[in-house]
């Protein structure tokens, strides 16, 4: 193996001491980031201690943003479950002649089963609706009469064939109508009472829709309001902190820090509202929907569930909306009254300070 030259070696150290340097640069650099970035923590985490009226003030208003935020989500999904329980009790009936064969019903019901809206089908028979129809007007009668219930069983059965068909999307039924309209096994075996293609739930459930949406918009324009006040509020915090603190900001511009060095603690003071604000908001409404989940039956159940099971998500989606707004709002309010200053501006404010004013003339 050849021999290196003493130029070649020379490069070699060169090079090997240069890249230490450079090592030694990128080192100090990151640690210099990791102390400033641990001072910006210590001066904000003061601060926000410090000044404990305005942080309450500040976070009370915040929790409330986030409480209206949340109750919204929640009331939206329970009226969506709600929808989804009554629509799933909910069916068309189509009646056919009383004279129809098994075999024709099941010819029928294997057709309605094969449309993409339908998601199942029933088929009644004339007796065993004459039957449920006698035992229901017994019980609601409350009769006792033997022979008159003999009679009832006894009377000519005139109710047809019912076939009840439950929909996947109860606002569309034109699958189904043009079914019964047009399809052979059909056209010739309708009964003379027409299909009921609208039910008594159907008012119900446009009145749940209708509600559901009114409380959606309300909670949102509410929490739309709320927030745009907690922007307000922790503006006005860090706006009193920033300005009890203005000689200070003014000396460290002077020195030359850096504009995010100054505004930092500032960001970080009112990211704390906004963590202090979600804890709060995350215990209130999880108190409240499980102290809930009892009293309004079956519909916060799928909630409750997702809420227990995805927990992590909703903390995180509160932290991210209180850290958002305090963010937003300490950053409107120091880019106001903290301007990062250009060298030129550090001499000129440094000459102003030690001019010396003019002597007064006395009067004459």
């Amino acid at each position: 193996m050849a021999k290196m030259t003493k130029a070649e070696k020379e490069e070699q150290k060169n090079t090997a001491r240069i890249s230490k340097e450079r090592l030694n640069r990128i080192t100090k650099t990151r640690k210099h980031h990791l102390r400033t970035g641990v001072r910006v923590m210590k001066y904000g985490t003061k601060s926000f201690v410090r000044n404990t009226w305005l942080s309450v003030a500040a976070i009370a208003i915040m929790a409330i943003t986030l409480i209206v935020l949340a109750a919204t989500l929640v009331a939206t999904s329970a009226m969506n479950t709600a929808i989804t329980m009554v629509e799933s009790q909910v069916d068309m009936s189509i009646y056919v002649k009383q004279g129809a064969t098994n075999e024709q019903i099941e010819k029928i019901t294997n057709r309605l089963k094969e449309l993409d809206s339908v998601t199942e089908v029933k088929a009644t028979s004339p007796e065993e609706a004459n039957i449920a129809s006698i035992k229901k007007l017994i019980k609601e009668s409350n009769i006792t009469d033997k022979a008159y219930i003999e009679a009832l069983y006894e009377a000519p059965n005139k109710i047809p064939w019912t076939i009840n068909v439950k929909l996947r999307n109860l606002n569309d039924t034109s699958e189904l109508e043009n079914f019964v309209n047009t399809d052979e096994s059909m056209v010739n075996m309708l009964d003379a009472r027409p299909p009921s293609y609208s039910t008594s739930h159907r008012e119900t459930i446009d009145r749940i829709a209708s509600i559901m949406n009114r409380i959606e918009i309300f909670g949102l324009g509410a929490a739309g309001v709320f927030a745009l006040i907690a922007i307000l509020v922790v503006f006005n915090t860090i706006r009193m902190a920033i300005f009890n603190r203005k000689e200070e900001i003014y000396m460290m511009n002077l020195v030359g820090a850096s504009h995010w060095f100054i505004m930092g603690p500032f960001v970080v003071e009112a990211s704390l509202y906004g963590i202090v604000a979600a804890f709060i908001a995350g215990a209130a409404i999880y108190a409240t929907v499980f102290s809930l989940q009892g009293s309004v039956g079956n519909t916060l159940d799928p909630t409750v569930e997702l809420m227990t099971k995805y927990w992590y998500f909703v903390a995180a989606g509160l932290l991210a909306v209180g850290i958002l707004i305090g963010v937003i709002s300490s950053l409107l309010a120091s880019s106001k009254y903290i301007k990062t200053k250009t060298k030129a501006d550090r001499v000129r404010a440094v000459k102003k300070i030690h001019k010396k004013k003019p002597a007064k003339k006395e009067a004459e």
